[in-house]
């Protein structure tokens, strides 16, 4: 260990090392708070209407980002372009009086109103005999409109159950929800609202949708609760649901590595360009601009692009800088690039996300990830080096609001890549029409940006790549012991 100190301390001393850390140095100035305030102030301008996944307005940040990839050299990551497309289904239930369930048998009538919900995916009109399910129980009768009774712990439970029911041979399925109404009643809002997801769209060919257990029969409800097999009753079920299919992008760029035996090893830095849109009016403003979210970690990846493409010698690792779509909408492009990447994960050593680094403290930042790996460390003796950052790290201060499953780091994370998470909290103009530029503290935002250039090159020029915790990795890759949030 002394031996390996003392000559990192003969290399950093010498000739090329002092020239090295000279140009470092010259990098990190290239990125300030008026370029930031420049930036910021355009993705988060009035005119971008708040940058919703997906929108004309996305898609203009989106093409603003990789003009400015283009002009500082960096190279396309997707053939001879920097935006991956990827495909979105937008879908939401259909109008309550496209839907009814004609229930004949004893006591026996029309449900229809508040009191059913069909579930996007599922749409049409068929009718059969009744036979009550259970999940992961026999298969229904061909032909069957299939009924299972759904507990609120059930319910995702319940919905995975439906191919299965289809595929068996039910022609309907109907979830009965035995739940308060306000239970119910939630489902309905998740569900009245459009969803994305990516891919094309899901048709399951046939009706699904959920119904309240007091507008069944009576008797029809003791059987359900007595459990599996035929009933007495038939049903005769009509739903829709709306689909539209859109689709969205990720700007990516990258700059190649200098060493022949590295280079094939990277280090991907990301921010989401996406924010929540126009929504309700608050002192009659409805543009919800997202400066500090996540216009400011935005704004970040282009600095920290433009400061390592002026080196003159590139780190020894390559870099990808990416900027990602549909944050808002459950993490939709980083999971895209997940499952679709432009470079190998296996070779992805490192992911430095940034969301949210505009606000709050003056002098700290969360670096949520910390204690998974060696980034930890390697953050710690970054700090050391750069005490002219004025900046300090903490740990997560509010675990019960499960950031870590919130950004996009997440996705690479559970895919086996080590994280750092730069954030700085929330606050009240969190995802209001308030989260204005001119409330972005700039000179904290340009601090935090150099502290991820000199950590990001010293993670490129290491010798060895970081390592996972064994702990974390079973928690955070295996799942073992893990708990999901959802923003």
């Amino acid at each position: 260990m002394k031996r390996t100190w003392v000559l990192a301390l003969a290399l950093a001393t010498s000739p090329a090392g002092i020239s090295a850390q000279a140009e470092a140095g010259a990098g990190a100035a290239t990125i300030t708070a008026g370029d930031l305030r420049l930036r910021i102030g355009a993705l988060a301008h009035d005119s971008m209407r708040g940058r919703a996944t997906p929108s004309p307005e996305l898609d203009k940040a989106a093409r603003h980002i990789a003009r400015r990839f283009e002009e500082f050299g960096l190279q396309p990551a997707d053939g001879d372009s920097y935006l991956q497309e990827y495909p979105l289904t937008a879908s939401r239930a259909g109008t309550p009086g496209r839907q009814s369930i004609e229930i004949d048998g004893p006591d026996g009538g029309t449900i229809e109103g508040s009191d059913i919900l069909p579930v996007p995916g599922g749409r049409g009109e068929v009718a059969g005999p009744l036979a009550i399910v259970t999940p992961g129980g026999a298969d229904p009768p061909d032909g069957a409109v299939a009924i299972l009774r759904v507990a609120p712990e059930d319910t995702r439970q319940g919905l995975e159950s439906v191919r299965g029911l289809l595929d068996g041979g039910a022609v309907a399925v109907l979830l009965a929800v035995d739940a308060p109404d306000d239970y119910f009643d939630g489902i309905r809002r998740f569900y009245e609202r459009e969803r994305l997801s990516v891919g094309m769209p899901e048709e399951l060919g046939a009706p699904v949708a959920f119904v309240r257990t007091p507008a069944l029969p009576e008797a029809l409800r003791a059987a359900l609760a007595s459990g599996a097999g035929t009933t007495a009753w038939e049903a005769r079920v009509r739903t829709h649901s709306e689909f539209r299919e859109e689709r969205a992008y990720n700007t990516i760029g990258w700059i190649e590595g200098s060493d022949p035996d590295l280079r094939g090893e990277f280090i991907v830095f990301t921010a989401h360009m996406d924010h929540v849109g126009v929504g309700r009016p608050v002192d009659g403003d409805s543009i919800y601009n997202g400066a500090d979210d996540d216009a400011s970690g935005t704004a970040a990846i282009i600095e920290l692009a433009q400061a390592f493409a002026s080196l003159e010698t590139p780190p020894r690792r390559s870099l990808v800088f990416m900027t990602v779509s549909g944050e808002e909408r459950g993490l939709l492009g980083s999971g895209w690039y997940a499952e679709n990447p432009l470079f190998p994960l296996g070779a992805t050593v490192a992911n430095l996300n940034i969301d949210m680094i505009g606000r709050n403290w003056r002098d700290t930042v969360v670096a949520i990830g910390a204690d998974e790996s060696t980034l930890g460390a390697t953050l710690r003796q970054t700090l050391r080096d750069h005490p002219e950052l004025g900046l300090a790290t903490i740990d997560d201060p509010w675990p019960e609001q499960n950031f870590y499953f919130r950004s996009d780091h997440y996705s690479f994370a559970r895919k086996g890549v080590p994280i750092l998470f730069f954030f700085t909290g929330t606050h009240e103009d969190y995802h209001g029409p308030n989260d204005e530029p001119d409330r972005i503290l700039y000179d904290k935002t340009a601090r935090i940006t150099r502290l991820i250039f000199h950590l990001g090159r010293r993670i490129a020029d290491a010798d060895e790549r970081p390592e996972w915790d064994p702990a974390a990795y079973r928690r955070v890759v295996e799942g073992v012991g893990r708990q999901q949030g959802s923003e």
